[in-house]
């Protein structure tokens, strides 16, 4: 729906307030009238009143808004059916309602007199703001890096001064926010655009928020588009690079191991074999793909581009980083790249030493401390007042000492309460089972997480749930995609962009016999069969609603995709298949989605093969958290449960058996790290537990980390 489109409900929104011949019940029924239009118009349902907004719960991504469309529609439904006689008051509440409701949907900010008639006027930006946080938000400096402690008001801070930005400026602001995975970035723009539109702002503003890579690779798509040229590569993931890489290995008569060709499809900064990366280079260009790593680095080669300079210099003002600890020595050096393009952009950086725990991706806060240092104008504010955990878990987590930054003691403003117990236990098995007991005790599922540092460590916990028909989710371990999502992407990969790579994945699942993967004649030859056919339909109608500058429903194209291809699969594949249905609909195009699923395992962790029991009791809305530590970073539970914290386990200094004393050093302190974000997810209780003898019956020692309190 249009910009333009949206305004013209808030137009008649406002014609019906004023409207001088009728009533606050009969304005109340022209608001269902406007309501029902704007949900058949958005979802393409054009039925009754109920069936659109059945179809905008389903299709909108706030599950508030849907209570509240529903909610809303109660009203004007005994409005309507029941002769409820409405007052003023009662008709602005539906009126604001509804507006929100548009909003939300549309992302299109009503203008200044349609919120003056909801009663809204520009809210004081500090309010609810401590110290700390008023004096990041406040301050003017170009480039400003704040160290904030775990439960200390991030979010809440990220989001004020977003607004201040906005606020403070004589100029339309540009501003991009970076979240290091895509559902940090979904919520932080959900809760922005809350705040926007709550605090009353009219000052025009661009706003964009994502990961470092979807940012890169619009600008990258933008770029070419504005210029006329094509720019229709897709990115391949691990599971991609594993069938590319036995495919290479054929094609180039095995004089190089595919272990050696997956290196140069990663990222031709890895490889130490130029012959080979420049031959697999080759073969990616000819079939359109790139490796998540090749987004950032192609990147970085067009701001090397004068004409790119050009245009890119005027695409940011503000640009806003999130868990600034966690990116790469690569991430920084695109920050280094963006301010020499134009020096007067301005950098909000937030994040944490402490919790710097992605080391293994080549995220470390020495990139950030670097990228500090070469822009020696930068200020540094501290966030040190917790909401989340009580003062005895920031007691706990204070008497860290970490060997690459200060632990500013932490103190609980929250009004929390909350103990710190360990427990000891005579081995693994009876370590499962008191934690089972812990889990029984508590009683509180749906606020209880139980962590460890692996899943391997769990499998008698998990098993011992099982048996007690206790439900829970699993998040963390290693993952590949699930064969039928995987098809699916490959046919929403075709349809946007003719990849070849794509067709002869799909010509050898419906045995097509295409014979080769490379040349245009692979894809004249799949568009003549039946199922070719079928998706050359699909990207015809999608052209000509271009033409005519239509929408095109990502939602539609999947369901279309669904009903044709998988119409035969069993009941549990057809229900991940609708689950994936939905959450197309949160993305504009074919190429935001594929980019998302590639980038963010996190938020599509349901369509990936789990190597855990999968839980066999039914999963509704409540159940008991497992996850490792690194999945469980950022959230947050009134009941926190860390098992396996033995040395031989946590730490196992046999991972650490080759290196010298300063890299045992370096390791240690990353599992530190690691204990820290454990210990800081409870708002509540922490119990902290370990084994005295491990699987083979030898005597282990309580974990280091926890001596300082036994």
């Amino acid at each position: 729906m249009t910009q333009e489109r949206v305004q013209e409900y808030y137009e008649m929104l406002k014609f019906y307030y004023l409207k001088p011949d009728s009533d606050w019940t009969d304005k109340a029924k022209s608001i269902r009238t406007v309501a029902h239009d704007f949900y058949n118009e958005i979802t393409r349902t054009y039925g009754t009143f109920a069936d659109a907004l059945k179809e905008f719960y389903k299709w909108n991504k706030y599950n508030d808004v849907s209570k509240a469309a529903f909610a809303l529609k109660d009203q004007l439904n005994d409005v309507v059916h029941h002769n409820l006689k409405v007052d003023k008051s009662t008709y602005i509440l539906y009126y604001n309602m509804l507006v929100r409701l548009i909003y939300l949907a549309t992302e299109v900010l009503p203008d200044q007199t349609t919120m003056e008639f909801i009663g809204y006027t520009s809210s004081d930006e500090l309010s609810g703001l401590n110290d700390e946080q008023k004096d990041a938000v406040l301050c003017d400096a170009q480039i400003i890096y704040v160290s904030a402690g775990p439960g200390t008001g991030k979010t809440y801070l990220l989001i004020n001064k977003l607004l201040h930005y906005i606020s403070a400026s004589s100029r339309p602001e540009k501003i991009v926010a970076l979240s290091y995975t895509n559902t940090a970035a979904y919520e932080l723009g959900e809760k922005f655009r809350l705040a926007a539109f709550d605090s009353g702002i009219t000052r025009p503003y661009d706003f964009y928020n994502g990961t470092l890579h979807s940012f890169c690779f619009k600008m990258m798509k933008s770029y070419y588009t504005n210029i006329g040229k094509d720019f229709n590569f897709i990115i391949i993931d691990d599971t991609d690079i594993e069938e590319l890489a036995e495919e290479f290995r054929i094609q180039f008569n095995d004089k190089y191991t595919k272990d050696a060709i997956k290196v140069c499809l990663k990222s031709r900064l890895r490889s130490d074999n130029p012959q080979l990366q420049q031959l697999v280079s080759e073969m990616k260009s000819r079939y359109n793909i790139i490796s998540i790593d090749d987004i950032l680095t192609n990147f970085i080669d067009l701001l090397g581009n004068m004409e790119f300079r050009k245009w890119f210099k005027d695409q940011l003002s503000v640009l806003v980083i999130d868990e600034a600890q966690d990116l790469t020595k690569l991430n920084y050096r695109i920050f280094d790249l963006i301010l020499q393009v134009n020096p007067t952009v301005k950098m909000f950086l937030v994040g944490d030493s402490r919790q710097n725990i992605f080391g293994f991706n080549g995220g470390s806060y020495e990139h950030l401390d670097a990228f500090l240092r070469r822009h020696s104008n930068y200020t540094r504010k501290n966030l040190t007042g917790t909401y989340r955990c009580p003062q005895p878990v920031c007691n706990y987590v204070n008497t860290f000492q970490f060997l690459d930054c200060d632990n500013t003691p932490l103190r609980s403003v929250g009004g929390t309460t909350g103990d710190v117990r360990v427990t000891g236990c005579d081995n693994p098995d009876s370590e499962a089972l008191n934690v089972l007991g812990m889990v029984q005790r508590i009683n509180d599922l749906n606020n209880t997480a139980v962590l460890c540092q692996n899943l391997k460590y769990l499998e008698k916990f998990i098993d011992l749930l099982g048996k007690a028909g206790i439900p829970y989710k699993v998040f963390g371990g290693q993952k590949l995609v699930k064969k039928h999502i995987k098809i699916f992407n490959h046919l929403l990969r075709i349809i946007d962009s003719d990849n070849v790579y794509s067709i002869n994945a799909i010509g050898r699942v419906f045995m097509l016999k295409l014979d080769n993967m490379n040349g245009r004649n692979v894809a004249e030859r799949f568009y003549n069969t039946n199922e070719g056919r079928f998706l050359k339909e699909i990207k015809e109608d999608i052209a000509r609603k271009a033409r005519i500058k239509e929408d095109v429903s990502l939602k539609a194209i999947a369901a279309t995709l669904i009903d044709h291809y998988f119409y035969y699969e069993d009941a549990s594949i057809k229900e991940d298949l609708r689950a994936l249905e939905e959450m197309t609909a949160q993305y504009n195009t074919i190429a935001d989605f594929l980019l998302s699923f590639a980038i963010d395992r996190e938020t599509f962790a349901r369509f990936i093969e789990k190597n855990y029991a999968e839980c066999k009791v039914p999963v509704t809305d409540k159940f008991l958290t497992i996850s490792t530590i690194h999945s469980a970073k950022g959230l947050e539970w009134k009941n926190v449960i860390v098992m396996g914290l033995s040395e031989g386990n946590f730490p196992n200094m046999w991972f650490a058996r080759e290196k010298d004393d300063q890299g045992k050093a370096v390791y240690l302190n990353d599992l530190l790290k690691s204990m820290f974000v454990a210990a800081t997810r409870t708002k509540g209780d922490l119990y902290l537990t370990y084994s005295r003898k491990n699987n083979y019956g030898y005597s282990q020692m309580p974990s280091r980390f926890l001596r300082v309190l036994l």
